[in-house]
Order: C-alpha cells, then structure tokens, then sequence
C-alpha cells in the first residue's frame, strides 16, 4: 500500500493549485467582464483582462505538464487524450476538460491581446459578442476543471479522507478565492497604466475593487465553512464503516493535532482565510495607498494559504493508510 500511496507526489498538489487558481481568475475576469456593459469600452479595462486570461492559460498549462512529469511514464500519459472509449474514467474526462478550456482561454487571450496593443487594435476589432461567447464558455468550463480538481481525488480508492463530495465544494471555493486574490494583485500592478488608460482605468480598478473585496468576504466564510464541515466530518466518521471511519478521523488529526498541524493553522487557516478576510475589512476602512498595500497582501497570503491547502489535504490523505496499516499490525 505505502509503495502505491507514494506515487501521489507535491507535483499533484501544485496541480491542484494551478488548475483551481487559473479556472478561478478566469470565472472571476469573466464576471467583471458581464458586469459591466460594453466592458471593452472602458479605458483600461482590457488590460487586466488580458494579463488574467494568459495567466490563467499558463496555470492550466504548467499543471498539466507537472502532471504528466509525475506519472511513471509520463509520454504514455499523452494517451489520455486519445481515450474517447474510456470516458468513464475520470483522468480522461478531465484531460479533455482540460484541453478544452486551455484551448478557449487561450483564444481569449490572443483576442484580447489584439484589443490592447494598438498596433493590432488597428488592424482587428474583436466584437463584443465574441468576448461573451469566449468568457460565457470559458467560465462554464473553468467551473468544470475547479471542481475536478477535487473530483480527482474523491474518485482515488482507498483513501477515505478524500472520498466525499465536500471535497470538491472545498476545492471549487478555494479556486475561486484564490482566482478573485489574482485579479487583485494584477489590478494593483496594472493601474493607470496604457494608452488613454490613467483616469478611466484607475476609477474602474477602484470601483472593481470593492466588488472585489466583497467577493472574499463571501468566499472566505463559504470556505471557512466548507473546509469546517470537510474536516469535522471526517474527524468524526460520521456516516462511515468503522474502518474507513477510522481511517478519514486519522487523517482530519494530522492536521488538526499531528504531523500537518503547523502547516494546517499556520497557512491554511491564518494565510488562506483570516488574513485575506481582515485585508479585505481593512480595504473598506482605510483609504488611499495603504488600503490598497493591506488588499494585496492579503491577495498573496490568500495564493499561499490555497497552495497550502491542496498540499495538507493531499499529504493527509495518502499518509494516513499507509501508517493505520502499519500501526494495525503492529497491535495485532
């Protein structure tokens, strides 16, 4: 068992990570996108858009070839994709999923590439009805690939801490949060700057940025919750074999109390949710340049605190069926 457990190595966990903050930056560019009518009209605009679809493309990219470097044979792996018979299998359903929306974020990207550079501006006029096509599908299939970052693991046999539905709800919370700290961090570094962009830009990175700040409030209490429920239900077995009971209670302690602890209330709990609640609290009070220092650094506490996460939940996991059965025969 140990031998199979340990095939599940940190290039999964920042596989998660990637695939759940690339799906969730874009559902959150998209919906800044619909929020606003004539989104490309406004100055500015498209330059953060822009910078978040090709780091969103880059995130599902660089997952997916960590992904296929841990596989034993990682060229064999390029065979998922040409599995249309095996559609019961999770690794090809999310193979495709995934180059599917690579493959959407990507053209978004490169049209809004041509909206930005006014060289190409002059030369190609992407409608808006074509950006909503892209982001209305885009976002359809990103919530698709943040909850199949946690359907991943709840379909792995043999490891019951992971294998429950909360986990997925955990994951997509988690990749949306992280999604709406990257747009925070690009809107900080792109303000005020492009062409014509100083004044409009800058009073719509403003505007966007307290619809933002309530975004993570909303989503750190969703998944303060989610991940309270993940955990105590398993802590407690609750609804379990004895077995399998025992089994996902160990793993809930390794984080609560045992090997994972520090990493667990260190950057999961403090990084991932207090500090992005209490930024996002004090964007609202204080004004100016130091309101802004407190959103971003909460906006990177919040991407440590989601890589953490994936990583705790991963570790937990595969750690914990290895050392019961060893601890059961060692009693027995």
């Amino acid at each position: 068992m140990i031998e199979v457990q340990t095939l599940w190595e940190w290039q999964i966990a920042i596989y998660l990570f990637l695939g759940g903050l690339g799906a969730g930056a874009f559902i959150t560019a998209a919906v800044l996108f619909f929020a606003t009518p004539k989104a490309l009209s406004i100055a500015g605009k498209e330059r953060p858009l822009c910078v978040t679809a090709w780091v969103s493309t880059a995130c599902l990219v660089i997952g997916l070839l960590l992904l296929l470097s841990d596989l034993i044979q990682p060229l064999r792996g390029l065979m998922l994709w040409q599995s249309f018979s095996n559609l019961g299998s999770w690794m090809t359903i999310g193979a495709w999923l995934v180059l599917a929306t690579v493959i959407v974020f990507g053209i978004t990207a490169v049209c809004l590439t041509a909206t930005v550079l006014p060289a190409l501006r002059e030369k190609f006029s992407v409608p808006n009805g074509v950006y909503a096509l892209l982001f209305g599908s885009g976002a359809f299939l990103g919530l698709g690939v943040a909850l199949y970052t946690g359907v991943l693991l709840m379909a792995a046999e043999g490891i019951p801490f992971w294998n429950t539905i909360l986990l997925p709800c955990l994951f997509t919370v988690s990749a949306l949060g992280t999604g709406v700290a990257l747009i925070e961090i690009i809107l900080a570094l792109s303000q005020g700057r492009g062409e014509g962009a100083e004044k409009d830009g800058l009073h719509w990175s403003h505007r966007v940025g307290r619809y933002l700040r309530v975004g993570v409030i909303v989503l750190v209490l969703l998944e303060t919750a989610a991940l309270f429920v993940f955990v105590s239900s398993a802590a407690s077995g609750s609804g379990a074999e004895a077995s399998i009971a025992d089994a996902a209670s160990f793993s809930a302690n390794l984080l609560l109390s045992g090997e994972f602890a520090g990493v667990f209330w260190g950057l999961v709990i403090v990084c991932a949710l207090i500090l992005p609640l209490a930024a996002a609290m004090v964007g609202f009070i204080v004004k100016g340049k130091a309101g802004e220092v407190s959103v971003v650094i909460g906006a990177v506490a919040a991407l440590a605190g989601g890589c953490a996460l994936r990583f705790v939940v991963l570790l937990a996991g595969a750690h914990a069926a290895p050392v019961l059965d060893a601890v059961t025969k060692i009693i027995s």
